[in-house]
């Protein structure tokens, strides 16, 4: 059943109630850029290619602009292939492609860009985000029509320490060795969140900032669930309305990010998505302990010897 609306209350004793806020949809999609989940690139399909026979790799859905899915008539297929890729940006949000050199997705770029017919390489990438746990239920899906293009030999250590700077990949070494740098210039940003589909502006696209916390989410939400647990079931009790917290039986993390956790809460035969707002942003992991001590009134006010994540 799906979770009921949700909530967003104070900790307890933590003083006036924080803003409840959440991620904008800039945020999402800077997030899901960065590369910590890989994405999908969707690429012309070669012409006469049989759809099941594209390399292992046929598309279905390839996003908004992709111009694939199912036929009028019931006939069904799609003009674009698939490949995994994994997506990089440097600090000023600008897209690249990391592949390898032997790849079947390198040996198809390098086809379609020394095809006559294109002036340059279209393609969709396309990032679903999964939060911890949740396997069937996507909070974000970030969709990227755009261009690929070549980057020269002079440009590909470059470009690899730009990326590095923003996720340190070990991958990135052997850029201009086993690996090379494809740039993706962008077209149409579209990020898919709980409240719509949302068209983005250059602009909100490039000033947004990746969250600090996605990369280490699943490490976040084991770490509250094993330190934190009571401290997260008293904050739950007392934020439900009393007739709803006596039949309370299930609670769980199953979203964290710089504004605050999302609690699943099972109550009787019903769930209820609660809103655990920060009383301010997180900017840096570092940051967490004291955001999580004042969101459940701990006295150490995160500075204690065991307030560390892994500690």
């Amino acid at each position: 059943m799906p979770p009921t609306a949700a909530t967003s209350q104070p900790a307890p004793g933590a003083g006036p109630a924080p803003v409840p806020v959440r991620p904008t949809p800039a945020q999402w999609a800077r997030t899901l850029a960065v590369g910590t989940v890989a994405g999908t690139l969707h690429l012309p399909r070669t012409p006469g290619t049989c759809p099941h026979h594209a390399g292992g790799h046929a598309g279905g859905d390839a996003g908004a602009g992709a111009g694939a899915g199912t036929g009028k008539g019931g006939r069904t297929g799609s003009r674009t292939e698939t490949h995994p890729v994994q997506h990089l940006t440097d600090a000023w949000g600008g897209l690249l492609l990391l592949v390898d050199e032997d790849s079947p997705l390198q040996r198809r770029l390098l086809e379609v860009d020394a095809d006559d017919r294109w002036d340059r390489v279209p393609a969709v990438l396309d990032v679903l985000d999964v939060p911890p746990g949740q396997a069937a239920l996507p909070r974000a899906r970030l969709s990227v029509t755009g261009w690929v293009e070549a980057v020269g030999a002079g440009d590909q250590r470059r470009l690899a320490a730009a990326a590095a700077a923003v996720r340190p990949l070990g991958a990135l070494l052997d850029v201009g060795t086993t690996r090379r740098l494809w740039r993706l210039e962008v077209a149409d940003v579209r990020v898919t969140t709980a409240s719509g589909v949302h068209l983005l502006e250059d602009e909100e696209f490039t000033a947004a900032a990746p969250d600090p916390l996605y990369d280490d989410e699943d490490g976040i939400v084991t770490h509250v669930e094993a330190v934190h647990r009571d401290a997260l079931v008293g904050w739950v009790l007392a934020t439900l309305p009393p007739e709803r917290a006596s039949g309370a039986r299930e609670v769980a993390v199953v979203g964290v990010d710089r504004f605050g956790l999302d609690v699943l809460v099972t109550v009787g035969s019903s769930t209820t998505l609660l809103r655990a707002a920060f009383a301010e942003p997180v900017r840096h992991e570092h940051e967490l302990p004291r955001a999580l001590c004042r969101l459940f009134a701990c006295p150490c006010g995160g500075s204690g010897p065991r307030s560390g994540l892994h500690g």
